[in-house]
């Protein structure tokens, strides 16, 4: 029987488990490791088996109790629906019934027709669970780290924490008798090693490279090769899962397995399968990493199939080099060395930061080394104050060339600092680091709701000084109204990441001292919050009415965020739901509506789905009155 998981984070507590990982995986696999969790499992090819689940930012393994070998069970790619189901299993004892979570895995799989056809027609579940009543049935919470996806099969209370993602196919799972080809057990010893897929480091919307960009350097390229087994990552879905072609509802899947000459893809059909997973606890936090770790799939699916975002991810061809977590680590402390000199100037500075980032897009092990201590994340927060909302240097206030530098920089500073929050809820060094730094935290929010000051044009007399200023003048204008809309766009996505923070809190994952009544409360106290909410709707209204194009792959992560953030507001502060209703109902009512969501939002997009539910709630919550938690 499973032992009675630990609560909260980290989730990587098992020494031995742990070195077995590190001792059989790639390391750039290991290195990608979320969580893992001793669980009952069951599938097709598992009969109630005691197991390890284990979880990466791409696959869900499964490894024995104690660890002998390792299995690749379910892409994330493939996921459909992740559910917590209410039941209580009669193979379990009496008192493992009462704290189960039974979490049901629904994934597509493809097989060959003719193995389809065996059992065509036939539905069945390997485990029949029933819904209690709403009053004894256990619930997870809605407030996670991530949407709620509904699967319109079976219908659920906006309470009950189901997480669903629909399918274009309606059609019933049937067991399948053999996992995907792409997943086969890895060997024990890593014959070569898969590239992680990359997260996202540019934040905002812009479909064009941000000001400043030219001076970026790509650097600490990852190995490609795979491991036995594995597709190819250029061939793979998880790159680019589905193509568009002009019209948004047009597209298709891209085939996730490899097939031979003799196997035409006539051949191949898709089905669902299920894995079933039991966790004798009530704290473990195994069914939101999964979730969370889903969720951060979606979005880093969608930012990929932005060419110029995948392009700048994509290693430079003929450099690839092993991995090697001890030269990421060499990297990481040379750019923090260098980061802390005394009289760095703002470009020395910029220059650090995007390298900073560019390497921690492509190795997820600096971002943990980031959290390790509070330096780095106070040093950056305390640079972001030197220059907003408004500049200590006394010339930027009319300098209007300097003020774009330094605006560039705090852009850079800001998405660094989105991509270290990304997908490291798992670290606890991150908990305690924001919680010793609480007052650092506080003050970061106050500049993401604050709009940076920019000069005014200082008057000029004579004619000919006049004209030439003039020209001059309207460059530096346009490229620091660009700079402010982009700084914008990137406080909002950072903004969103420190929401799930709260969130998690909310949920009693890792410290206490985190809640989302009390962000809410702090930032309903700030002048400068109804200025941002409203920038935010009018961000919203500009993207779904300025015009019938269709919604880039980074525009459309920035909505999924926006709305996330407006949902926030509606839900846990009575006094901006309050004014986003009386203020704002003009705008949900003639442009914030589902036509224009449709018009704009392709299909294609693995986060539409996702924007299109947390859209509904957003709407919900406008018309509502009362009930506003608080």
């Amino acid at each position: 029987m499973a032992s009675p998981a630990r609560s909260g984070f980290p989730a990587r507590t098992n020494s031995r488990l742990d070195a077995f990982l590190r001792r059989h995986l790639p390391p750039e696999v290991y290195d990608a490791i979320r969580a893992y969790e001793p669980c009952i499992v069951a599938s097709d090819s598992e009969k109630h088996t005691l197991k390890y689940v284990v979880l990466s930012d791409r696959l869900i393994y499964l490894t024995e109790n104690p660890p002998r070998s390792i299995r690749g069970v379910v892409a994330l790619r493939d996921v459909v629906a992740i559910d917590l189901i209410d039941d209580y299993p009669e193979f379990l004892s009496s008192p493992d019934r009462e704290i189960n979570q039974h979490i049901r895995i629904i994934y597509s799989s493809t097989v060959l027709k003719k193995e389809c056809e065996k059992s065509k027609g036939v539905r069945k579940f390997l485990f029949p669970f029933h819904h209690a009543n709403t009053n004894n049935s256990k619930k997870a919470k809605d407030e996670n780290n991530g949407p709620i996806f509904w699967r319109s099969k079976e219908p659920r209370s906006p309470s009950e924490s189901s997480l669903r993602y629909p399918q274009a196919s309606s059609t019933p799972s049937k067991d399948s008798t053999q996992c995907p080809s792409e997943l086969r057990t890895l060997p024990s010893q890593g014959q070569g090693a898969f590239r992680p897929l990359p997260t996202p480091s540019r934040r905002n919307c812009q479909s064009t490279p941000a000001a400043g960009q030219g001076i970026r350097s790509s650097s600490c390229t990852t190995n490609t090769k795979e491991p036995q087994g594995l597709p190819n990552h250029k061939d793979s879905p998880s790159e680019v899962p589905f193509k568009c072609h002009g019209n948004r509802n047009e597209f298709h899947s891209r085939n996730s397995l490899p097939t031979s000459p003799l196997q035409s893809t006539a051949n191949l059909e898709t089905k669902e399968s299920e894995l079933h997973l039991y966790v004798i606890s009530t704290t473990s936090s195994i069914f939101l990493h999964l979730k969370s770790a889903w969720n951060n799939y979606i979005i880093k699916a969608t930012l990929l199939q932005d060419p110029l975002y995948a392009n700048e991810l994509s290693p430079v061809t003929g450099s690839q080099k092993p991995y090697r977590s001890e030269e990421k680590i060499k990297h990481f402390i040379q750019l923090k060395s260098e980061m802390f000199v005394k009289d760095n100037t703002l470009r020395k500075i910029l220059c650090l930061t995007t390298e900073l980032k560019v390497a921690a897009q492509k190795n997820f092990i600096l971002r943990r080394l980031f959290w390790k201590t509070s330096d780095l994340f106070y040093f950056l927060v305390n640079k972001l104050h030197e220059y907003l909302p408004e500049s200590r240097d006394k010339n930027a206030l009319h300098n209007k060339r300097q003020r774009a530098d330094e605006l560039m920089a705090c852009i850079e500073i800001i998405q660094t600092l989105g991509l270290m929050f990304r997908e490291t809820e798992i670290e606890s060094s991150r908990m305690n680091t924001l919680a010793a730094k609480k007052g650092t935290l506080f003050n970061l929010l106050v500049i993401l709701i604050s709009k940076p000051h920019i000069p005014k044009s200082c008057p000029v007399f004579d004619i000919q000084l006049v004209a030439d200023s003039t020209l001059t003048e309207m460059s530096f204008d346009a490229e620091l109204q660009k700079l402010v809309l982009e700084y914008a766009d990137t406080a909002t996505a950072l903004l969103y990441e420190i929401l799930l923070v709260f969130q998690q809190g909310n949920l009693g994952l890792g410290s206490t001292e985190f809640a989302i009544s009390l962000m809410m409360s702090f930032l309903q106290s700030c002048p400068a919050i109804v200025t941002f909410v409203a920038s935010v709707v009018k961000q919203v209204v500009k993207g779904l009415s300025a015009s019938f194009k269709l919604l880039s792959p980074c525009q459309a992560v920035l909505l999924y965020q926006q709305f996330y953030i407006l949902k926030s507001c509606l839900q846990y502060s009575k006094t901006l739901a309050e004014y986003i209703r009386n203020d704002h109902s003009e705008e949900f009512r003639y442009f914030i509506h589902m036509p224009a969501l449709e018009k704009r939002l392709p299909l294609c997009y693995p986060i539409t789905q996702p924007t299109t539910e947390l859209f509904h709630e957003v709407l919900k919550l406008v018309e509502q009155k009362q009930c506003v938690k608080c």
